[in-house]
C-alpha cells in the first residue's frame, strides 16, 4: 500500500473508531439528562477485565481492601474470604456527573431487569460501596448505580455553599431517575413484563424497572429519607436496606447533641483519673455510647467524634460561636495523637438553646419514619460512631408511630459501625461481628418481601454465633457461612 493511501486509510479508520467511541458516549449522555463528562466502558472479561472487584483495577477504584479486616483463613475460604468472593461478571459501566455529584451505573450482560441504587457512608466516593453492595447485586443480575452525593472530599465536604444534606437527596433521586431512563431506553428487550411472576407486579408504564435503595451510614440516612419522601402514586423505589443509618431530628437527640456531650467528656474519660474519670465515663454513656464499646473509644475519639461534630454543626448551625476552619477539624501531634487544643469550643455549646432557625434548618432534612416501601435496617449493638439509642431504636419508634408495619430492625450483637475493626487490635476478645453478611441477607429478605410477599422475621437482636467464623441466619437463627 502506498504511503498516501495508507495515510488516508489510517485517518479514515481512526475517525471511524473515534466516531464509534463518541457515539457510544454521546448516546449515553443523551439519555442521562443533565449529566456531563459521561464515559462508557465495556467489561468483557478478557485479561481479568471484569465489572466486579474481581478485576484489580475495579478493586483499586473502590479503595482496595482498606475498609475491611481480612479475618478468617484464605485457603479455607472462611470468614471474610467466604463472603467477599466477587464473581466474573461481564457488562457495561457508565460514569459521569450531575454538577459536582459523580455517579456510576453498571449493567451486567445478563441483566435481570431490576436496579439497585446506592449511597455511600461519610463523604465517600461513588465507588466506596462496591465491596458491600455492587459485587453482591451484580452477580445476581441487578443493574447497579451509585452517587457520591455531591460532597466527596473528606473534612472539607459540606464546606462549600453548594454542598448540603438536601443535595444528597436530590442527587440520589436524580441518579435513580437517570438510571431507570437509561435502562428503559437501551435494554427494552430485557425489561420485566407486567404480568411476569414476582417482580412483574411492581412494573407499570411509569415504573418499568423494580428498584431497591441501599446505603451505609450517611447513605443509610439517604435511603430512609428517599423511602419517606417517595411518591406513592408514582414511586421510584420498591424497597430498601439501610446499614447503620444516621437519624436526624430537630427536637430530639441527634448527632450534634450526642457528639457535643461526647467531646465534652472524652478527654477525661480516656485520660483522666479518679472521680473525674468516673464522672466523664458516666457522661459518655448518658450521651448514648453503648456499654461494651470501651475498647473502641480511643479509635472513635481519634478519627470520628470531633471532626464529624464540627462538620455537621458548621453545616446546620453556621452562626454558632467558636467555629474553626475545616483544616483544623483534626490535627495530630508528633506522637500521632489527635491534638485536643480545640475541644474547648464545645464546652459551652448547647444545641437545644440555639435560636429557632437552627432547629428549623434541621427540621427541613429530618427523618419522619413515614416510609412508603418496605425497609430493613441493620445496626450493630456496639456502634461507637452512631449510637443505637440515638439512631436505631428511635427510628424504629418513628416508623411504628406512623402506623407502618413494613419495617424491620435487626440489631447485630457485638456488631459495630465499620467492619474494618473486626479481629483488629481493638477487637480484644475477637468476638466482634461483621455487618456485611447480615446486610446481604437483609437484601435477599427485602426482595422476597416486596416481590413474593414473604414477610421477614420480626425485628430482633441477632446473637453472636459460637463459631466465630460463621454468622447467624436472620431467617432460621441457625449458624451459617457468611455470604
Amino acid at each position: 500500500m502506498k504511503r498516501t493511501h495508507f495515510k488516508k486509510f489510517f485517518i479514515a479508520s481512526t475517525a471511524a473508531c473515534c466516531f464509534f467511541c463518541m457515539s457510544e458516549n454521546t448516546k449515553a449522555q443523551r439519555f442521562i439528562d443533565g449529566a456531563h463528562s459521561v464515559t462508557v466502558e465495556q467489561f468483557n472479561g478478557k485479561n481479568g477485565n471484569w465489572l466486579t472487584t474481581k478485576n484489580p483495577d475495579q478493586l483499586q477504584k473502590a479503595g482496595g481492601l482498606s475498609g475491611a479486616t481480612l479475618w478468617g483463613v484464605k485457603e479455607d475460604e472462611t470468614g471474610f474470604y467466604r463472603y467477599y468472593s466477587p464473581k466474573e461478571v461481564k457488562g457495561k459501566e457508565i460514569r459521569g456527573a450531575f454538577g459536582d455529584a459523580r455517579f456510576v451505573i453498571r449493567v451486567p450482560r445478563d441483566w435481570n431487569g431490576k436496579l439497585v441504587v446506592s449511597a455511600p457512608g461519610g463523604n465517600a466516593s461513588e465507588m466506596s460501596n462496591d465491596l458491600l453492595f455492587s459485587d453482591y447485586v451484580l452477580e445476581k443480575g441487578y443493574a447497579y448505580a451509585s452517587t457520591d452525593k455531591g460532597t466527596f472530599g473528606g473534612d472539607n465536604a459540606l464546606v462549600s455553599k453548594d454542598d448540603s444534606l438536601a443535595e444528597w437527596h436530590m442527587r440520589f433521586r436524580q441518579l435513580t431517575k437517570a438510571a431507570q431512563s437509561y435502562l428503559s431506553e437501551h435494554y427494552k428487550s430485557k425489561l420485566i413484563a407486567p404480568q411476569a411472576e414476582g417482580a412483574g407486579k411492581l412494573v407499570s408504564l411509569k415504573h418499568p424497572i423494580p428498584t431497591y435503595a441501599v446505603g451505609y451510614s450517611n447513605g443509610g440516612y439517604v435511603v430512609r429519607y428517599a423511602l419517606e419522601h417517595d411518591n406513592e402514586k408514582n414511586p421510584l423505589f420498591d424497597g430498601g436496606v439501610d446499614m447503620a443509618g444516621v437519624l436526624w431530628r430537630a427536637n430530639e437527640p441527634n448527632l450534634i447533641t450526642s457528639y457535643t456531650q461526647i467531646v465534652q467528656h472524652a478527654g477525661d474519660a480516656l485520660y483522666g483519673e479518679g472521680k473525674k474519670k468516673e464522672k466523664a465515663i458516666e457522661g459518655m454513656y448518658e450521651a448514648g455510647l453503648p456499654s461494651g464499646t470501651e475498647n473502641y473509644w480511643f479509635y472513635s475519639d481519634q478519627h470520628k467524634w470531633f471532626n464529624t461534630l464540627n462538620r455537621y454543626r458548621d453545616e446546620l448551625d453556621p452562626t454558632a460561636k467558636k467555629t474553626i476552619p475545616w483544616q483544623q477539624y483534626t490535627n495530630y501531634d508528633q506522637f500521632g495523637l489527635r491534638n485536643r487544643s480545640n475541644d474547648y469550643i464545645f464546652n459551652s455549646y448547647h444545641f437545644d438553646k440555639r435560636p429557632d432557625y437552627v432547629k428549623k434548618t434541621v427540621k427541613e432534612i429530618e427523618n419522619t419514619g413515614e416510609i412508603k416501601a418496605p425497609l430493613i435496617t441493620v445496626f450493630g449493638t456496639w456502634d461507637a460512631v452512631l449510637f443505637p439509642d440515638i439512631h436505631a431504636y428511635p427510628y424504629e419508634n418513628l416508623v411504628k408511630n406512623s402506623g407502618n408495619d413494613d419495617y424491620r430492625l435487626y440489631m447485630i450483637e457485638k456488631g459495630a459501625h465499620s467492619d474494618a475493626l473486626v479481629r483488629s487490635e481493638y477487637d480484644i476478645q475477637k468476638d466482634r461481628q461483621p455487618l456485611a453478611p447480615y446486610v446481604h441477607q437483609s437484601f435477599d429478605l427485602v426482595v422476597e418481601w416486596v416481590e413474593n410477599g414473604q414477610k421477614p422475621p420480626r425485628s430482633k437482636k441477632i446473637a453472636t454465633p459460637q463459631n466465630r467464623l460463621k454468622v447467624e441466619s436472620i431467617q432460621t437463627g441457625k449458624e451459617i457461612e457468611p455470604y
